[in-house]
């Protein structure tokens, strides 16, 4: 999730993982990867090859969706967790990680195509869907298109319109501040510090973070860095996202809906970013959660929503990691949900 400041073009739909997924504290050594508890498979459609994890475990399949510019190795912890009531996996979306695509086509319905490519290929009749960011594009429209194969979805800091113009405003805001030049790519130690010390700096680096840093990037002869998904896939991605209107009047399915207090965790040892983020969440990010929230409790039939007190868009789902599991846990076991 990265590239140079002369690529800011690039790394501005990048930021979308803003409304997606990355940070960093300064580190200098490599954690070390611990043993993985899941398997990697892949599964080849028409115009696609897409990777995913499987972690086993019983009960009704979990299915887990990244945002833009992360990978599925980022849900390892929570995996590991929920394995024990779900079947869980997670999938690489089209262009990012081991994912690989033959077209140029990145929209949300072909993206909902690829979720039900997953299932089908798996011969999973029902699942709950839980998508991270701009992850929570697809399971809306998977669920208002298969409602029969929907149980129950899970927005991970998910619920906002991506098309309102709040997150146009956020975009142009963050365009010069939020992405790694030239100097954060010349290698993998760099890059590494910067990813820590922007998009995780409440986080001590572990091997979750490390995982999901290296399925994002791949290391060139000279040892410099280039980011997956690619320039040219993150601005279609990004122009998707924003053309996606949610109507969450036609989802039928039950629905939980986290979201956090604070958008980005800008490094605390830098006092003019810290100020610039602070004036961003109050004067634009904030009031747009909050006209997210009461569109949700309008227009949802089913839905629940809980907001995290520790974490920001990223790293809430370590700081807020049992919170979450317990949530999650009662939330998808629970015969009877309650509507708002």
């Amino acid at each position: 999730m990265t590239i140079a400041k002369e690529k800011v073009n690039c790394r501005f739909l990048f930021l979308t993982v803003c409304i997606l997924s990355f940070s960093c504290q300064n580190t200098n050594n490599e954690t070390t990867l611990k043993a993985t508890s899941y398997t990697e498979h892949f599964i080849h459609g028409a115009s696609v090859k897409l990777h995913y994890l499987d972690w086993g475990g019983s009960g009704e399949p979990l299915i887990l969706i990244h945002g833009l510019g992360d990978s599925p190795f980022l849900f390892e912890e929570l995996a590991d967790a929920l394995k024990k009531n779900f079947r869980v996996i997670a999938y690489s979306k089209r262009g990012h990680c081991k994912s690989e695509v033959f077209d140029s086509n990145f929209d949300n319905s072909t993206l909902v195509s690829d979720l039900k490519l997953l299932l089908d290929s798996l011969q999973i009749k029902k699942a709950n869907l839980l998508g991270w960011s701009m992850g929570g594009n697809e399971i809306t429209e998977f669920a208002i298109q298969y409602p029969e194969r929907t149980n129950k979805l899970i927005y991970f800091e998910a619920g906002y319109d991506l098309s309102e113009d709040p997150f146009k405003l956020i975009l142009h805001a963050v365009s010069n501040t939020a992405f790694a030049d030239s100097s954060d790519l010349i290698s993998m130690e760099a890059y590494r510090n910067w990813y820590h010390r922007f998009w995780f700096p409440d986080v001590d680096w572990n091997s979750t973070l490390e995982s999901n840093l290296k399925a994002c990037l791949q290391i060139k002869p000279d040892r410099s860095i280039k980011a997956i998904p690619n320039d040219e896939v993150s601005k279609n991605i990004l122009k998707s996202a924003m053309t996606y209107h949610r109507n969450y009047d036609k989802v039928k399915a039950p629905a939980l809906l986290f979201f956090t207090n604070s958008f980005f965790q800008a490094p605390g040892n830098d006092a003019k970013t810290t100020s610039f983020y602070e004036k961003l969440e109050k004067e634009i990010i904030s009031p747009w959660r909050q006209s997210s929230i009461n569109r949700v409790k309008t227009e949802m039939k089913k839905g629940q929503i809980i907001t995290l007190s520790k974490g920001s868009h990223v790293s809430f789902i370590f700081l807020s990691k049992n919170e979450i599991v317990t949530s999650i846990n009662s939330f998808l076991l629970e015969h009877n949900t309650n509507t708002l």
